[in-house]
C-alpha cells in the first residue's frame, strides 16, 4: 500500500511538472548598436551607428502560477554596428560583426484576453562573444580585422538586462524586446563600449 501511494505521488508530480513546462523555438531580426563613452578616440570613439542583423534559438517556459513564469533561453545572436565614415579602422562602408551565444533568464507575466495571451517580461542575460570582426574597404579592397585577438583587450564575456512585450495565439508568439549591455566589452581604461539590441522575434511552443 505504501509503495502504491509513493508511486501515485510520483506519477502526479511528473504529470504536474510536464504540464508546467513548455519548450519552443524563436527567430527574428534585431537593430543593434555599440554605445561608447570616455576619452578614448580609438575603438571607443563616436564611430558607430545602428545595424540590422538576426538571431535564433530555443526557449523553455516554466509556469509556477497562471500568470507568472520563468523563461530561460539559449540564443545565437549576430549583432554589432555599422561604422561611420570617419572611424579608427580607416575603413569605408564598414561594419562590426559580433557572433554571440547568449543565455537570457526572464521573469514573465502573462495575461489572458479571450484566446489571446499578452505578456511582459524582464530579466538579466549573460553572453559569450565567440567571434568578432570589423569588415570594410581599404584602398578599394574588402578587408577583415579580427577583434578578439591575443593583443586585443576586448572582452568576450558580456552581460546586461532585457525587457519586452509580446503576444501568443495558438502557440505562436510575436515578441518585441530591448537589451542593453552592462559590461564594458572594450577592456580599455579610458573608454567604455556596451552592446545594445532591439529585437523582433516570432516563435512557436511545442
Amino acid at each position: 500500500m505504501k509503495k502504491l501511494i509513493l508511486l501515485s505521488a510520483a506519477l502526479f508530480l511528473i504529470t504536474n511538472i510536464h504540464a508546467q513546462v513548455r519548450f519552443g523555438v524563436k527567430a527574428g531580426g534585431n537593430f543593434s548598436n555599440l554605445y561608447t563613452s570616455g576619452t578614448d578616440q580609438r575603438i571607443n570613439g563616436d564611430q558607430y551607428k545602428g545595424r540590422f542583423s538576426y538571431h535564433f534559438g530555443g526557449v523553455m517556459e516554466y509556469s509556477f502560477t497562471d500568470i507568472f513564469s520563468i523563461q530561460p533561453e539559449l540564443v545565437y545572436l549576430n549583432h554589432g554596428a555599422n561604422l561611420k565614415s570617419d572611424n579608427s579602422f580607416a575603413m569605408k562602408d564598414g561594419h562590426i560583426t559580433l557572433n554571440t551565444l547568449q543565455l537570457p533568464v526572464n521573469l514573465k507575466a502573462t495575461f489572458h484576453v479571450n484566446k489571446t495571451k499578452l505578456f511582459v517580461y524582464a530579466g538579466p542575460y549573460i553572453g559569450y562573444h565567440m567571434y568578432g570582426k570589423a569588415t570594410g574597404k581599404t584602398d578599394g579592397e574588402t578587408v577583415d580585422q579580427e577583434l578578439f585577438t591575443k593583443e586585443s583587450k576586448m572582452r568576450r564575456l558580456d552581460y546586461g538586462i532585457g525587457f519586452g512585450v509580446g503576444t501568443e495565439l495558438d502557440k505562436f508568439t510575436l515578441t518585441l524586446g530591448n537589451q542593453r549591455g552592462i559590461q564594458d566589452i572594450s577592456g580599455e581604461k579610458s573608454g567604455r563600449m556596451k552592446a545594445g539590441n532591439i529585437t523582433l522575434s516570432v516563435g512557436y511552443f511545442f
